[in-house]
This record gives structure tokens, sequence and C-alpha cells, in this order.
């Protein structure tokens, strides 16, 4: 096996093609379809369309995730699916890392992995967004970070008062974390290159959203947004009504 991997090494671009097209073959695999399937026993799966909040309008996307299948069969499931999606992404990586530990190669299976969990080869390229096959990858190249990163992301979100900065910053902190903490650049590169995945696989969603509130004047109290993201409505009522910048907000209405 020793061989093997030092041979590779020297064939720089064969193990990088290795590499991220395992990756992308193993991501490819949709968790969400497989627990769909042996639930429902059926091998079609209904698209993500919920509808909106104090409308009459519908948000509909063709993410297929464990939010998916949280809205489809419940918690349960959903947790089950995003196990599943962290782990096809950090064991491989973590076995490369294992095995070739001078390099940061496990960084290349980690991000085919990734790309195949977003784009899935198998299903028409149609898949999730890449959250928790991020976070799987993330507790491999540094574990602790999650913690930090999320924690900050709590603290940010208690700021501005926002679910959504308490649920998306860590995308934007860990590769300036990554970047501080490693001597080399290729961790924090990996999280700049698994930004550029997620925002691109959110950008019908994003546009959506945004449509929503400019286009058909409708707002969203930060209660709604947790509900309808699938944390609770608890965390968004307390940030309606304790974050920094609700208070300040209502200060100054006085």
């Amino acid at each position: 096996m020793s061989e093997v991997i030092v041979y590779l090494q020297d064939k720089v671009w064969l193990l990088v093609i290795i590499l991220a097209t395992t990756g992308y073959l193993i991501g490819s695999i949709s968790f969400a379809r497989l627990i769909h399937y042996f639930v429902k026993k059926t091998g079609s799966i209904d698209s993500f369309a919920e509808p909106v909040p104090h409308s009459n309008e519908t948000f509909e996307s063709n993410l297929v995730s464990a939010t998916l299948v949280s809205k489809k069969l419940g918690a349960r499931y959903g947790l089950t699916v995003s196990a599943l999606d962290m782990l096809k992404v950090a064991l491989p990586a973590l076995a490369i890392k294992l095995l070739i530990s001078d390099d940061p190669w496990y960084l290349i299976i980690a991000l085919g992995g990734v790309l195949g969990h977003n784009y899935p080869v198998w299903y028409g390229f149609v898949g999730g967004r890449g959250e928790s096959s991020i976070l799987g990858s993330v507790f491999v190249i540094n574990w602790f970070s999650f913690f930090l990163a999320n924690g900050a992301g709590l603290v940010l979100g208690y700021i501005t008062g926002s679910v959504l900065v308490v649920r998306w910053s860590y995308h934007i902190l860990l590769p300036l974390w990554f970047l501080y903490y490693f001597d080399n650049p290729w961790p924090a590169a990996y999280m700049v290159a698994t930004n550029f995945l997620f925002w691109m696989s959110m950008k019908a969603d994003l546009k959506r959203f945004q449509d929503l509130k400019k286009n058909k004047g409708l707002k969203f109290s930060e209660e709604d947004v947790s509900e309808f993201i699938l944390m609770g409505k608890s965390l968004g009522r307390f940030l309606d009504r304790y974050s920094i910048y609700s208070l300040i907000k209502k200060a100054l209405a006085k």
C-alpha cells in the first residue's frame, strides 16, 4: 500500500484526478433519496414546496437533502440523512488524511464529495446545498473550529438579530479562521471553494427569497424564518424580542 501511495505522490495530477473522482462519486450518493425510498417504498420524491408564512405564495426549490426529508418524513429521518451526508465526506477525507499525512490531499477528496452532493451524477445533477457535507469535512480539518465558528455565529446572530446569520455565518468565518490557524493556505482555500459551491447552489433559492421580500412586499419575522428553515420557533422569537438589533430598534421607535 505504501508503495502505491509513494508512486501516486510522484504522479501529482493522477492522484488529484483519482481523489477528486472518488470523492465526487461517493458524494453523489443521495442519502435523502435512499432514506425516503426505504420509508416510503417509492423511488420518487416530491419537490420542496412549502407555503410562505402570511401569504398565498409557495416557496419551491429543487433541493433534495436532509431539509427536504425533514419536511416530508420528520426530524428523525432528516437528522439521519444529515449524519450520513456528513460521514460520506468525512470518512474518505479522514482515510486519506491518515494515509497521506504530509500534504493536504484529503481536501481534494472532500471537495469532490461536496461537489458530488450538490450536483450528483446519479440523479441528473440535482442534489442538496452541501451544508452537512461541508460540516463533515470541517470536523476532519479542525474539529474544534466547528464549535468556534458556530459560537461566533450565535454571537453575530444575536447582535444582528438574524437567524440566517446564526445559520450561515460559519461559511464566512471559517476561511478567515483557517487562514489564521494553519501554516499553509490550503484549508482556507478549501473553505473558499466550498463557499462558492454552497452559494451557487443557493442562488435560485436566494433569488426567490428576495423576490418575495422586494417584489411581493412580504415581511418575515425571525420567528417565521427560523421555523421555515427548521431551526424552531424559539430561536427566532428570542431574536425578535431580545437581540441587540431589536432592542436598539425598539429604543429608537420610542
